[in-house]
């Protein structure tokens, strides 16, 4: 039996589609299908693991996003740019980046990854992350062939840039300080009006005040090292690593944040020897002096 047409049916000779309506159903179809990536786009374009946990010990929360309700942090699960990170008393974990960096927060800290991001192949890096809170160790194992630093770390005092660097970061209530195990690191204020330069070599730390530009460069001992290795298990306050406050009688005099085994008296160091820094995009003459452990 033939097939019954759409002629035989309706007795009308069918007509085929003009060419402007095949044009009109081919953008109505690309505009479905753009309209559908758009939706589908945002969606998967902030999935972009960089890191994930590889050390859970205690109570770890994840802020996705920096947004509550906060969950608990297990080992492999992936972090993001925009998340935040944070321990509890008694609880410590370890990130493992997609550059093979390794974060790891001590204790009652707070970090956020504000951005992140590795090619291998041309090698780059932009990588921020902003410490609010507590103790951080942090090994960057890439050295990537950079004119600026393509790693940064913030605090509310300063900012750290990073080369291929083994260090310990800290936050107290109106300071910051940077301790310097191995690698280079280039330290300044967070404020624009500061722009000061210190760069820390292999074993030296220093503190950055609030408003205020970083101290001199000091030798970093053996007995501080082990000091911040222990600290990275106790936590701060656990640890009664208290933030010294000014004592009576001091009025405005400048008294250290803390001190830790075989530090220089930082208050005699702020009122004696005036610190000599490099300004920013200014070429200054190398200081050779070993106390000072500056490199313009």
């Amino acid at each position: 039996m033939p097939t019954l047409g759409y002629a035989t049916i309706t007795g009308r000779t069918p007509v085929p589609p003009k060419g402007g309506d095949v044009m009109l159903q081919r953008i109505r179809l690309l505009v479905i299908i753009l309209t559908l990536m758009a939706l589908v786009v945002p969606l998967t374009a902030y999935a972009a693991v960089v890191g994930r946990f590889s050390l859970v010990t205690g109570q770890v929360d994840l802020l996705k996003q920096g947004k509550i309700p906060a969950i608990p942090a297990k080992v492999q699960d992936g972090v993001e740019p925009g998340d935040i990170i944070r321990t509890k008393a008694k609880a410590k974990t370890q990130l493992t980046m997609v550059d093979d960096s390794v974060i790891t927060l001590a204790p009652e800290s707070r970090l956020a990854i504000a951005d992140y991001e590795y090619n291998p192949a041309p090698e780059s890096r932009r990588a921020v992350v902003r410490l609010f809170r507590g103790l951080v160790h942090t090994v960057v194992n890439r050295i990537i062939k950079t004119e600026e630093p393509d790693f940064i770390m913030e605090t509310h005092t300063a900012v750290v840039g990073v080369r291929g660097t083994n260090f310990f970061a800290l936050v107290g209530p109106n300071f910051s300080a940077a301790y310097l195990i191995s690698g280079g690191l280039r330290v300044q204020s967070n404020l624009s009006t500061i722009p000061a330069v210190l760069r820390l070599q292999s074993m030296q730390f220093t503190q950055i005040p609030l408003g205020k530009q970083p101290f001199l460069a000091q030798t970093l001992t053996p007995e501080m090292g082990g000091m911040l290795g222990r600290l990275m298990d106790t936590g701060l306050t656990s640890a009664g690593f208290g933030f010294g406050l000014p004592t009576p009688g001091t009025g405005s005099q400048f008294q250290s944040p803390f001190t830790l085994p075989g530090s220089p008296d930082q208050k005699i160091l702020q009122h004696t020897i005036p610190p000599v820094l490099q300004p920013q995009h200014q070429q200054m003459p190398v200081h050779t002096a070993p106390s000072q452990g500056y490199v313009p």
